[in-house]
């Protein structure tokens, strides 16, 4: 596998990101009402929705930085477009794109499958808590508010992240545009290359 970027992985890395940072200013308004109702504990079940680029580009593209480079773009272009986050939602892309891109850092950049993704969104929930806890101190918290606010978002980045990333890519797969990209030119290798959903 080659690690080096064509043009052709650059442009859809940009649609994928600037088409997630849409849906995160759309996600982010969703929740000044949810969390209203809920409160912003309880609104954190909506988190993986916001780490979902990663994964995505990652799965597809599978270069070192793919990950990071992704959900930092899909910020930019939230707070580009008016996130009422501001800065701080560019801020957080970082911090959570980190935590994505070591979820595949840690297997070399040789394991993409349903499990890494959801890795992908557990620690991109950890790198949220981090920017949370620099940019707010720990005194935020009590110790009961951290711990399930970190659960929620972990269980949230689990499914709403890596696990719908896997079923929105594969069903791209279907139709055929992904199969120029490195994650179906190894299915071919591996002869799975139909575009149903393999473990890789």
């Amino acid at each position: 596998m080659s690690r080096t970027w064509n043009m052709k992985e650059v442009v859809l890395a940009v649609i994928l990101s600037v088409a997630c940072g849409v849906v995160y200013l759309g996600w982010s308004t969703l929740w000044i009402p949810i969390s209203a109702l809920v409160g912003p504990v309880g609104a954190g079940f909506m988190f993986g929705i916001w780490v979902i680029a990663s994964p995505i580009v990652a799965y597809i593209i599978r270069k070192p930085g793919a990950a990071l480079i992704a959900e930092v773009a899909a910020a930019a272009v939230e707070m580009l477009t008016g996130s009422h986050f501001g800065l701080s939602a560019l801020l957080i892309g970082v911090f959570q794109g980190l935590g994505a891109e070591l979820a595949f850092a840690i297997f070399g950049y040789r394991r993409f499958n349903v499990w890494t993704l959801m890795l992908s969104g557990a620690l991109a929930a950890v790198g949220s808590m981090v920017y949370s806890v620099i940019a707010n101190g720990m005194g935020y918290y009590t110790p009961t508010m951290f711990w399930l606010t970190l659960g929620i978002q972990v269980v949230s980045g689990i499914l709403l992240g890596g696990l719908l990333a896997k079923i929105v890519v594969e069903a791209l797969a279907r139709t055929g545009v992904l199969n120029s990209y490195e994650m179906m030119k190894s299915r071919r290798r591996r002869g799975t290359g139909n575009g149903l959903p393999t473990g890789s």
